[in-house]
């Protein structure tokens, strides 16, 4: 039997319909964050996160899953949407009228390299009209693909290029970071035209910032004429006070933009959550 922590949990006080109910996970290395959102209302219903080990064999990852979501009450993943995002630090992305499924290990190969334990996956995005093609770990891949086969998965540079697109979509450069432990996952958006998606890691606050800088000076954006939206884990003091110092518009993306938050949820720091609610 698999075991696990249930980290957080909140719920609203409502029957879930599952058919009703859009379901999001974000795969992580020590477990999984997940929302639960009703599909006509835009309403959300659930967060949580749970810590568990998905290293082990296809069948004991799907096992652990299944306790995961026995535990609070959701026994079948019968869902009107799914979606499962991986965090993967290779990705890249290619235009929808020149994508070629044969030819997505080529296309990953120019921006990382692949290892024997990597599984490649792809995901439309209609918004960008392109196709994210990235790496992830076959042994976690595989237990949660076949345990939740009819869900959409993607990694975060597509969460945050399609919710980016729609702030960015007036023409203004937008950069968005969604941080994860000493990871930065980040997409560029130059007036509406999108320019970069990237994933770094970081050991020092300076190298955060420097990083930062240096792709809106690759990118020729001046650091007093670009939005920069933050989400994810918390930031600390040191790393908010640099960036503020050195970029105009700092501000925190708005996990909100397009469902409905309850009272319910006034104690939930949603940035942590931004990935499977954006």
């Amino acid at each position: 039997m698999g075991t696990f922590n249930l980290v957080q949990l909140h719920k609203v006080e409502t029957d879930i319909v599952s058919a009703q109910t859009r379901l999001s996970i974000c795969l992580k290395a020590d477990g999984f964050s997940f929302s639960l959102i009703r599909d006509d209302s835009q309403k959300l219903l659930a967060v949580g996160t749970f810590e568990c080990d998905l290293s082990g064999t296809i069948p004991v990852v799907m096992n652990t899953v299944k306790e995961c979501f026995n535990s609070i009450g959701i026994k079948m993943f019968r869902f009107a949407k799914m979606r499962v995002i991986c965090t993967s630090e290779k990705q890249t992305w290619i235009p929808y009228k020149l994508y070629d499924a044969s030819k997505n290990k080529d296309y990953l190969r120019a921006v990382a390299n692949l290892h024997e334990n990597e599984t490649v996956l792809a995901s439309v995005s209609e918004k960008l009209d392109a196709v994210n093609v990235f790496a992830y770990p076959i042994h976690k891949y595989s237990g949660v693909k076949i345990l939740i086969n009819q869900a959409e998965y993607c990694c975060p540079a597509q969460v945050l290029a399609e919710y980016a697109y729609d702030v960015a979509k007036f023409s203004q450069n937008t950069l968005i970071v969604n941080k994860r432990g000493k990871t930065l996952d980040i997409v560029l958006f130059k007036g509406n035209t999108f320019t970069l998606s990237n994933s770094i890691t970081y050991s020092e606050t300076e190298d955060m910032i420097y990083n930062l800088l240096f792709i809106l000076q690759q990118t020729e954006i001046d650091t007093e004429a670009v939005k920069l939206l933050l989400t994810g884990d918390n930031y600390e003091g040191e790393e908010l006070m640099l960036l503020r110092r050195y970029i105009k518009d700092v501000l925190y993306a708005n996990p909100m933009e397009n469902i409905k938050v309850g009272m319910d949820f006034d104690e939930v720091n949603l940035q942590n959550y931004f990935l499977v609610i954006a």
